[in-house]
Parts: structure tokens; sequence; C-alpha cells
């Protein structure tokens, strides 16, 4: 399986490292062991994912997940952090606790690396390249990140149903928290650049106030009202 990796562990992590079971998948895996050294990294690559393994840094691991989540980078983000440490909640980013088995530790990084389904998705008249994170519309390419990619897949393959935020933070960004959804608002604001021609006043992408965000294709022939059903089914996903 394709895919580059920049995990960020300890230099003495080799009995727990997760680098082995990555590149027998087939993943491309740079290592980083100091802030510094992940830092440039991402400056001088661009990793389809960051693994940041907090359980042998020597470093505030969780420090730097927590600016990297926040900042404009819009790498995914898995991170790893011991056993006994409470659960943190970043936007965007998936936890796992302990030393993961082999099947939860790929299941975690596939669904984050590997958008599920055919590559090509076609509603009205946007089309989206799942495999090289591309929306065309009236003819013209425009380059997604992967969250980006991820979000617009998922509105398309609920063409016309109310979305909660619930369950688009569940799906997207694989998190229960919602305590701060402004990256969600933020992407939305970005897809709506991309796909709208007045972004101000949307016709794909509309506020659902109090609830979420409906995509409905203009000149789609499959078009599913909003309802109340339609909320339930995405509250009852989101459990």
């Amino acid at each position: 399986m394709d895919g580059h990796i920049l995990l960020i562990e300890g230099e003495r992590a080799a009995k727990t490292s997760c680098a082995p079971i990555l590149e027998e998948q087939g993943f491309q895996v740079a290592r980083a062991h100091t802030r510094r050294a992940a830092c440039t990294a991402l400056e001088t690559t661009s990793p389809d994912l960051l693994v940041i393994d907090t359980r042998c840094l020597r470093f505030n691991g969780l420090r730097l997940c927590e600016a990297l989540s926040a900042s404009e980078n819009h790498v995914p983000i898995l991170l790893i952090v011991p056993e006994d440490q409470k659960r943190p909640h970043y936007p965007g980013v998936a936890v796992l606790r302990g030393t993961p088995t082999v099947r939860k530790l790929l299941n975690r990084v596939k669904r984050l690396l590997s958008p599920p389904g055919n590559h090509m998705l076609r509603v009205g008249d946007l089309t989206l390249d799942l495999q090289r994170r591309v929306v065309i519309r009236r003819g013209e390419e425009h380059r997604l990140t992967p969250r980006q990619a991820r979000l617009l897949e998922t509105f398309m393959r609920n063409n016309g149903r109310v979305l909660t935020r619930a369950f688009l933070m569940k799906e997207v960004w694989a998190t229960d928290y919602l305590d701060d959804t402004r990256t969600l608002e933020v992407h939305v604001h970005w897809l709506r650049k991309v796909i709208e021609e007045d972004p101000q006043h949307p016709r794909y992408l509309t506020t659902v106030r109090k609830v979420g965000y409906c995509f409905k294709a203009p000149h789609s022939s499959i078009v599913r009202r909003p309802s109340d059903d339609s909320q339930e089914v995405n509250d009852r996903q989101t459990g």
C-alpha cells in the first residue's frame, strides 16, 4: 500500500516502534526523534500521515500534537499515548492508547489514509477523484488536502441529507470531541471556495442552523430532502 508516513518517536523506541509493522505493509516511513527534526521534515516533505508516538519521546509530544492540529498543515495525525494517560482531545487527531495491536494500528492508519469506495465520485457537475484528491468542476481541477477530500466525499455520498456536526467530526476526524468545531467550519469554508461560484451565497453546501450542513447538488437527479429521519440516522451513526 502506498503512503508516506512521518513517524515521530523516541530514539529508544526500538521494541515498541510501529515502523516495522507499517513498512511490512508497504508504507514509506520516515522517522524523527526530536521536535526540530519533526518540524524540518514537515517543512521539506509532504507526508500523507503523521504518527506521533509519545511513549518514548524525550520532549512533550502532546504540545507538538496540539500545535500541529491547530496549524494550517492539514496532515492527518495519529497520536499514540501511554495506557495510563488520559485520552487527550485535539480537533482532527485520532488517538490510540497503550501498545496497539497490529490490526488496530493498521485499521486506523488505513482509515486515515485511504478513502473507501470507488476512486471517482460524480454528483451534479462535480467530480471528485479520491485517488488524486482532486475535485473537478466545469473542467477545472482543484487539489484538496486529505482532510478536505474526505469531507467532500462524505458530503457527496450523502447528497441531499442534513449531516450533523457530530456525525461529520466522527466520520472525517474520528473524534467525538465537539467542544471546538472550528476545524470543521474552516474546512467547509475552504470547500465552498472551491465548489461554489459565490462562496458567500452557497448553492451546493449550505448551513443548517444549530444542526450542521447539507450538501445538495443543484442539478443532481438523486436528491433526498433533509428530514428529521435523516438527522436521526446521523445521530445514531455517531453513537
